[in-house]
């Protein structure tokens, strides 16, 4: 009896180390073909590694990795919350807060992406890239709530624009029509440049001051 105890138990054991086995080589071959910029192969691969191993918070990591590297971000945001959820570790939580505020800022989610950023550095002060792209989504934010004040502006102008044009309309209704018309053509020809050359103004400024965000997005494991 005791033999046979003892086989099952060696059968058992060797079963799981097989099982831990077969999850780290899938998880191998994902990051090979991770850094081989083929991320449907490296996604097939964590997906394996998670089929035999569940447990294996790497490949549930790096699953999300790929994932945003599809441009799949609500996948990938899925991802880095379960490891968020589920890790003791400070590191590793505030890597995935790290990728997940990347995954909400590459869909231009200012707010959330810089809330997901300070809970990173709450876990890690000292992280670079974080501090970074804090600083990035908060430009960008101002940017956006500028951008958004400047077309209220134009839309309430606009208005007032169309109620002095009736108004004087009205006051001038003997004025000759065709030389109105060709007058209105000129000022919205001058407003239309004024307009491209403040786009192409704002295009500039962003580009000198907002470097590219594409910077260490994955942290290494």
């Amino acid at each position: 009896m005791k033999v046979k105890i003892l086989m099952l138990l060696c059968l058992f054991v060797y079963a799981s180390n097989l099982l831990s086995q077969n999850s780290i080589d899938l998880l191998r071959m994902g990051n090979s073909k991770y850094k081989e910029k083929k991320y449907e192969d490296a996604e097939l691969n964590y997906r394996k590694a998670l089929e035999k191993n569940p447990e294996e918070k790497r490949a549930v990591y790096n699953l999300g990795n790929s994932l945003y590297k599809q441009g799949k971000y609500n996948e990938s945001q899925q991802k880095y919350l379960e490891i968020i959820n589920t890790t003791k570790e400070k590191s590793e939580k505030a890597m995935a807060y790290y990728n997940l505020g990347n995954s909400y800022l590459k869909e231009k989610k200012y707010k959330e992406s810089i809330e997901l950023y300070k809970n990173a550095l709450k876990l890690n002060p000292n992280d670079f890239d974080s501090k970074y792209n804090l600083e990035y989504a908060r430009r960008m934010l101002i940017m956006e709530q500028q951008r958004q004040k400047e077309n209220q502006n134009r839309r309430d102008s606009s208005k007032e624009e169309n109620k002095n044009s009736q108004e004087q309309n009205k006051s001038q209704s003997n004025q000759d029509k065709s030389q109105q018309n060709l007058s209105q053509q000129n000022i919205q020809n001058i407003l239309n440049a004024l307009r491209n050359e403040e786009k192409k103004t704002q295009k500039e400024v962003r580009a000198k001051l907002l470097p590219r965000v594409e910077k260490h997005i994955e942290k290494n494991w």
